[in-house]
C-alpha cells in the first residue's frame, strides 16, 4: 500500500474514532439540560455513560468471536451505521427507558467501531510504524474531545439536546460513506473463539495489560462523566465556562497526542505508559486537594488531557506488540 493511500486510510479510521468519541461523550457536555428536559436527577444520566461503557466492555470480544472472522472495513462501517441510528434514537427518546435502549444501540455500534479501527490502522502500516499508526487513528478521540464534547455541551444549551444528537446521528452517518469509499480493506479479521480469550486473561503479560487498561478508564470516567458537575461546584463555572475549560481540555489533548507521535519513535510503550499514569494520578488527586478556583482546574484538566492522550495509543501499542495474533481482541 502506497504511503498515501494509508494516510488516507488512518486519517479517516481518526474520523470514524472521532464520531465513536463525540456520540459517547456528548452525554457527558449535555448531562445538566436532558435531565432538566426530562425531570430526571443528573445521576440517571450520568448512568447512561456507564451503561454504555458496560455494554462496550461486553460487546467489544463477543463481536471478535461472533463476526471478528469478518472484514474489518465491514465491522467498522457497521459499527458506524448502528452507532448513527442509536445517536438519532437518541434524540428522538421520548422518556427515560427509551433513552436507555439506544445508549444500548449506540454502545453496541461503537464496540465494533473502536477495537477493530485500531486493528485495522495497526495492519496498514510496517510494524515500526504501528505506534505512530495507532495515535493517529486515536487522535480522534482527542478532536472529540477538542469539538465534540464542548460544541455538544454549548448547542445543548443553544439548540436544545435532541438537536444535537440528530446532527451527531447524520455527521457519523456521512463518516460511514467516507470511510466505504475511501478506506483501504487491511484483509480479512479474524473469528476468535472463548479459548483465545481465555488464553489472553490466562497469560500474565496481557492480563495485566487489560487490568491497567481497565482501572485506567475506570479513574478517567468516573471523573470525567461529572465533569460538567464538577466545575460548576467545585470550581463555580458557568455553563460557558464549562464549555470554554473543555475545550481547552481537548486542545491539550491534541498536544498530547502530538507528543504522543513523537515518542513513539523514540520511548518504549511501557515507559510511555508509566509516565503517563504518573500524572494522571497527581491530577486525580489534586482535583481533590486544590482549593476551588477555576484556573487551577485548568491547569489539572491541561496535564490529565496530555497525560490520557499519551497513555490510550501507547498501551494499545504495547497491547499489540504483546498479542498482535488477536491484536482485535486485546
Amino acid at each position: 500500500m502506497s504511503d498515501r493511500s494509508a494516510t488516507l486510510s488512518l486519517n479517516l479510521l481518526s474520523l470514524a474514532y472521532f464520531s465513536m468519541g463525540t456520540a459517547s461523550l456528548a452525554i457527558v457536555g449535555t448531562l445538566p439540560v436532558i435531565a432538566t428536559s426530562l425531570g430526571l436527577g443528573e445521576d440517571k444520566i450520568a448512568f447512561l455513560v456507564s451503561v454504555f461503557a458496560i455494554v462496550f466492555a461486553l460487546c467489544a470480544p463477543a463481536l471478535q468471536m461472533l463476526v471478528g472472522h469478518w472484514p474489518r472495513k465491514r465491522l467498522v462501517l457497521t459499527g458506524l451505521i448502528l452507532m448513527a441510528a442509536g445517536t438519532i434514537g437518541t434524540a428522538l427518546a421520548p422518556n427515560y427507558p427509551v433513552l436507555f435502549a439506544t445508549r444500548i444501540l449506540a454502545a453496541l455500534g461503537a464496540a465494533a467501531i473502536g477495537p477493530v479501527a485500531s486493528a485495522l490502522g495497526s495492519s496498514l502500516v510496517p510494524s515500526e510504524r504501528q505506534g505512530h499508526a495507532l495515535a493517529v487513528v486515536f487522535s480522534g478521540m482527542t478532536i472529540a474531545t477538542v469539538l465534540g464534547v464542548p460544541l455538544s455541551t454549548w448547542l445543548g444549551t443553544a439548540i436544545g439536546w435532541r438537536p444535537t444528537f440528530i446532527l451527531i446521528g447524520v455527521v457519523t452517518f456521512g463518516i460511514a460513506a467516507l470511510v466505504a469509499v475511501f478506506v483501504s480493506d487491511g484483509g480479512p479479521g479474524q473469528r476468535v473463539n472463548l479459548g483465545h480469550m481465555l488464553d489472553v486473561f490466562a497469560r500474565p503479560s496481557t492480563a495485566a495489560g487489560i487490568a491497567v487498561m481497565v482501572l485506567e478508564m475506570a479513574g478517567l470516567f468516573a471523573t470525567y462523566t461529572m465533569i460538567a458537575p464538577l466545575l460548576r461546584d467545585r470550581f463555580d463555572a458557568g455553563v460557558e465556562a464549562v464549555s470554554a475549560v473543555l475545550m481547552v481540555y481537548g486542545i491539550a489533548g491534541v498536544l498530547g497526542n502530538v507528543l504522543a507521535r513523537r515518542i513513539a519513535q523514540v520511548w518504549t510503550a511501557d515507559r510511555a505508559v508509566t509516565v503517563a499514569l504518573i500524572a494522571l494520578m497527581v491530577v486525580f488527586a489534586a482535583l481533590f486537594l486544590v482549593p476551588g478556583k477555576l484556573p487551577f482546574a485548568v491547569v489539572l484538566l491541561v496535564v490529565w488531557a496530555i497525560g490520557s492522550d499519551i497513555f490510550m495509543p501507547s498501551q494499545q501499542r504495547r497491547m499489540v506488540e504483546l498479542a498482535p495474533e488477536v491484536r482485535g481482541l486485546v
